[in-house]
């Protein structure tokens, strides 16, 4: 869960708390002098509860960076051919 102030994203008041579902890094947005990113979020009121889904703008430098995937190692199987 991720908490955005009134400046860090477009048309909403006040801070919102966002469970993330979607994070498009692909098309970053250029809007008022800055890069912005789409994202699809659940609203998370202070107890703790889920409501509606929306979809925001978020200024890049405050969405999360996911963190980096591993690659897999491959294994060889003894008497596999390869």
């Amino acid at each position: 869960m991720y908490e955005f102030a009134e400046s860090d994203y477009c048309y909403g008041v006040g801070p919102i708390r966002l469970r993330l579902v979607r994070v498009d890094f692909t098309r970053p947005i250029p809007h008022d002098g800055d890069t912005w990113i789409g994202v699809r979020g659940v609203v998370v009121d202070r107890a703790g509860r889920e409501g509606a889904e929306r979809e925001l703008l978020i200024r890049a430098g405050r969405v999360p960076v996911p963190p980096a995937s591993k690659r897999p190692r491959l294994r060889v199987l003894r008497g596999a051919p390869v």
